[in-house]
């Protein structure tokens, strides 16, 4: 299975099977089209005062275009990728956090997306090797992270290490496989957390 690595020259590298690059970029894909996202980003103008002070990638005051709705998702996977901030304690505060923040943390899980489509870009169909710095390994993370939420929320995974389904599936039952994605997507998580330290 494919296990991230620190190379010599300070870089993260994974060599990757042609079946697990194009699995991952189609989990990637699927994460931005929950999200809503195009596969590339919209371009708009920048105030270069926020560019300069590092707050370029955060919507203006006045961009009521960006504002996200201030009820939470249907979907349970959104809502899991996007969860309340104040739970079910204050749904008042919590609405009016979604309205200020989602639109920013659906384009921040975008990105990450986006950014691990395009380090799989060169391998795409087959397979090779992946090198990432520091950035990309935070992208990859963050990109990892979503995938996983994505994927154990529809199969419902839980805290309870006693309870693993996988094994009380069929050979031949599809979910078997969407357990063995997440389970390819969790050993990535782990040995890109490890190289990091």
């Amino acid at each position: 299975m494919a296990t991230f690595r620190r190379s010599r020259d300070g870089l993260l590298t994974l060599d990757l099977r042609p079946v697990e690059a194009d699995v991952l970029a189609s989990l990637a894909r699927e994460v931005l089209e929950l999200l809503g996202a195009p596969g590339e980003p919209a371009q708009r103008a920048v105030d270069p005062l926020a560019e300069q002070l590092g707050l370029a990638d955060l919507p203006s005051f006045g961009d009521h275009e960006g504002a996200a709705p201030a009820v939470p998702p249907e979907d349970e996977v959104l809502r899991r990728l996007l969860p309340d901030a104040y739970g079910e304690d204050d749904p008042q505060a919590a609405a009016e956090f979604r309205r200020l923040t989602e639109s920013g943390l659906r384009e921040r899980k975008a990105r990450a997306a986006r950014g691990l489509l395009a380090t799989l870009e060169p391998v795409a169909g087959q397979g090779g090797r992946v090198k990432l710095d520091a950035d990309g390994a935070r992208t990859w993370l963050a990109a990892l992270n979503d995938i996983r939420l994505a994927l154990g929320t529809r199969l419902g995974v839980s805290d309870d290490p006693d309870e693993d389904p996988f094994d009380a599936l069929a050979e031949e039952d599809p979910e078997r496989y969407a357990w063995a994605v997440y389970d390819f997507a969790t050993h990535l998580q782990e040995t890109l957390v490890r190289s990091l330290g």
